[in-house]
């Protein structure tokens, strides 16, 4: 029992270490206000650095300002200072860019240009996690699964992680699954909901979803197992994949 809980709480870690990353400059602008430009995929700097972007951005160019937040934190192309690009994602993240909003959640988790807050932290991922932007919403079911900084609440890591998932996001699939598998935010672990959660993924040959699957999976009868295939089934579409979920949830 002792190797199972260690087991599971490196699993926790893993979870909330993972889902915690900044988002780049490629990013899906679905559900954000109607007059933020959208993402661009070519080299942002093939027109030069912060001379051209900077007259845009003090102009009010929302995703001007986003890329100087950017330049400014990596120091591309300028000399790294996370206070500036602090300020510039911010101003874009003010304006409701859900990327920005990202970007300065995760300034305030990891303390970079400011004091770390963690509640300060997910308030941002919150305001971008309410548009529909996944990284976001995985990063704040990471915060609330964790507990660190601010209370931990299983419900609402199983609500945002299963919103990033049903958008595609595998870091919140497999920390979904992992969830489900442990039973955290509910009464017992529910394997087969873990099980249907990560059979895409170990197809995939994703060996962590892989080495989760293997903790459980012998403890599954031949019923489970059909139930949890079938339940694969649904899983695989993402627009039902969140109605699969609460059917079951209503059936435990």
């Amino acid at each position: 029992m002792a190797s199972k809980q260690t087991f599971g709480m490196r699993r926790l870690a893993r979870a909330v270490t993972f889902s915690l990353v900044a988002g780049g400059l490629t990013v899906p602008l679905a559900g954000m206000a109607a007059d933020v430009p959208a993402a661009v995929t070519q080299d942002l700097y093939e027109k030069g650095g912060v001379e051209h972007w900077l007259p845009k951005a003090e102009d009010g160019e929302i995703f001007a300002q986003y890329v100087l937040g950017h330049m400014y934190c990596t120091g591309k192309k300028v000399e790294q200072d996370y206070e500036k690009g602090l300020r510039w994602y911010r101003a874009a993240a003010e304006a409701g860019f859900a990327p920005s909003e990202l970007a300065v959640g995760t300034l305030y988790f990891e303390g970079q240009g400011t004091d770390r807050d963690v509640a300060e932290a997910a308030r941002w991922f919150e305001r971008a996690a309410e548009k529909g932007y996944a990284r976001a919403q995985s990063n704040l079911a990471a915060l609330y699964l964790g507990g660190d900084g601010i209370e931990a609440d299983y419900d609402k890591a199983l609500h945002w992680y299963g919103e990033a998932a049903s958008q595609g996001h595998m870091v919140a699939r497999y920390n979904l699954a992992m969830m489900y598998a442990h039973g955290l935010g509910m009464d017992e672990p529910d394997y087969i909901a873990a099980y249907g959660l990560l059979s895409p993924m170990v197809e995939n040959g994703h060996r962590a979803a892989t080495e989760l699957m293997e903790s459980f999976a012998g403890e599954m009868d031949k019923e489970e197992l059909a139930a949890a295939r079938d339940l694969s089934k649904k899983l695989r579409e993402q627009d039902s994949m969140q109605v699969a979920l609460d059917e079951r949830s209503a059936r435990r």
